[in-house]
């Protein structure tokens, strides 16, 4: 009689370490590392020219007054002076940006009055007007060119970028699993 028993006893023990074994009925978390799109920002840094207008070109006329003087033998002989009236271009630029800087002003003419004063630099704080006047003995058709100072400048940009997160998921394990790693 304990054969009779023993064997239906060893089925279902046999039958509960399956079933605890294999069958999966218990749930159990788990990490996993997932990969999601997102926007970074990031600096950069660049040259851009200071913000300027011209408020007016004109001409004008300017006086200049020469001397000469003739000297013989270490006493002067004679003494010179007369004026000359010569036109002048006139550029009044304005700084329209939010710092000072300076703008060198290139004038094209017939015939300059001075080379040196072909290009003016003028230093302009923010708001403010400069003239930069060139004389000529001709203008004839004059032109010019303003060629302001270069300022950094940060500005943000933004980028697509790969990150990863980590995601808590689900899964049923078997029992005996369950005890032995969670």
């Amino acid at each position: 009689m304990g054969k009779k028993i023993g064997i239906p006893i060893g089925v279902i023990i046999l039958a509960a370490a399956l079933i605890v074994c294999l069958i999966p009925f218990k749930e159990a978390a788990y990490t996993v590392m997932v990969e999601y799109q997102d926007t970074e920002p990031y600096l950069v840094e660049s040259t851009e020219p200071l913000d300027y207008e011209v408020v007016n070109t004109e001409v004008d006329t300017t006086t200049f007054i020469h001397e000469t003087s003739v000297v013989l033998g270490g006493i002067a002989e004679s003494h010179s002076t007369w004026e000359e009236t010569v036109p002048v271009a006139c550029v009044f630029v304005r700084n329209t940006d939010s710092v000072s800087g300076t703008f060198n002003v290139s004038f094209s003419v017939l015939e300059p009055f001075d080379e040196l004063m072909l290009t003016t630099t003028l230093y302009l704080d923010p708001g403010h007007v400069g003239e930069a006047r060139c004389p000529a003995y001709e203008l004839g058709h004059w032109e010019y060119e303003v060629i302001p100072e270069t300022k950094m400048v940060t500005k943000t940009e933004y980028r697509e970028v790969t990150k990863q997160r980590p995601e808590t998921r689900y899964k049923k394990v078997a029992l005996l699993d369950y005890w032995l790693h969670y």
